[in-house]
């Protein structure tokens, strides 16, 4: 386990350690400082809830934290991310949809409009130079 997040251990890594350290006690401090002058005010509840949510902030870092650790380790060991839209998939041809978070954009229908047809090909003559200038 240990040696998993050995990488942690690098100075930009500690780096990120003692400034989560400090954003953490120092939210944690602000939230009781709020506390206290919820207190004076008699239970202040607008005080109260900037206690709470000072605290909250500080839950949240920690996460974050955590979830980069966790990242990391995993990018480190080589291992796949939990969602992996590319592995599951069969290859493609070049001009099929390419899945994005399993969204397949929908494909364009077919026409009537003359106009709208017009327009197209005027879309796909000016695709094609453009394919040929860049080669």
């Amino acid at each position: 386990m240990l040696r998993r997040f050995s990488f942690a251990l690098r100075p930009g890594w500690v780096l990120f350690h003692l400034f989560v350290a400090a954003a953490v006690v120092t939210m944690i401090l602000l939230g009781r400082w709020q506390l206290r002058v919820s207190e004076d005010k008699h239970f202040s509840i607008q005080n109260f809830g900037y206690a709470i949510q000072w605290w909250l902030f500080s839950a949240f870092a920690l996460f974050v934290w955590w979830r980069a650790l966790r990242d990391a380790s995993r990018r480190r060991a080589g291992a796949p991310d939990e969602v992996d839209a590319t592995s599951a998939e069969p290859e493609r041809g070049p001009d099929e949809p390419v899945a994005y978070r399993r969204y397949v954009m929908p494909t364009a229908a077919k026409s009537d409009d003359p106009v709208l047809s017009a327009y197209n090909d005027y879309l796909a003559r000016l695709n094609a130079q453009d394919a040929e200038e860049t080669t």
